[in-house]
């Protein structure tokens, strides 16, 4: 083998190597139904009207949500995503999807309350259950189809089966113009819908603010 193929495969080594460690870091940082907030590094006009709609100048601008879920010594994220509906990805695929802020990305894991402790994991079982399901591009609640946000919603229930994180007014105007976002505009036209402006749902900024959990530790 070439000098230049030992260098290769020797690099290839010690990335996965790192990559590892690193992975091995995250795990032990997180918990069975653990929500990990992230700021998409997506240059889609989605990500950035979600984040413009969401958040202000000084707020990290979290931009989706998954669940953790643990299966033997894997971990995986169960996540609401535009391109596939619901699913369950790997936590290290999910953590290549985040923003960076000095080579850390900007990832921050939201955990419920004690008193809430008693629900996880049927929580996670019901997010399991939604798996396949579509995205909610009309972001309505009740059509059996989720965005992030509204797959936490729906999954996190108290012993009367009701939601514990309740639903904030929806606004899909920037946070600092108050102009509606002109994405916005066209998605809701091309959908033959009016902009669900006012009505109930939650985001990702919102919901790791929430009295209902404890930001317990952030990876930036």
């Amino acid at each position: 083998m070439s000098r230049k193929n030992l260098l290769f495969v020797f690099s290839l080594c010690v990335f996965a190597i790192l990559q590892a460690c690193n992975t091995n870091q995250s795990y032990n940082k997180l918990q069975d139904g653990d929500l990990l907030f992230i700021v998409g590094k997506s240059k889609s006009e989605q990500n950035d009207a979600i984040k413009k709609s969401t958040s202000k100048k000084d707020e990290i601008p979290f931009s989706h949500v998954g669940i953790v879920k643990f299966v033997e010594k894997d971990v995986y994220v169960i996540e609401a995503t535009t391109s596939d509906g619901i699913i369950q990805t790997l936590l290290y695929e999910f953590m290549q999807k985040a923003e960076k802020q000095k080579g850390k990305p900007l990832v921050a894991v939201g955990r419920v309350k004690p008193e809430f402790q008693y629900i996880v994991s049927l929580a996670v079982e019901k997010a399991e259950e939604q798996l396949g399901r579509p995205y909610d591009y009309a972001y309505e609640e009740g059509n059996d189809a989720y965005y992030c946000t509204e797959l936490v919603r729906f999954t996190y229930l108290d012993s009367l089966r009701n939601p514990i994180f309740p639903a904030l007014a929806m606004t899909f105007k920037n946070k600092e113009t108050g102009e509606t976002e002109a994405y916005w505009e066209k998605h809701f036209a091309g959908l033959q819908l009016e902009i669900p402006e006012g009505k109930p749902g939650t985001n990702p900024v919102d919901m790791s603010k929430s009295s209902i959990i404890d930001i317990v530790y952030k990876y930036y």
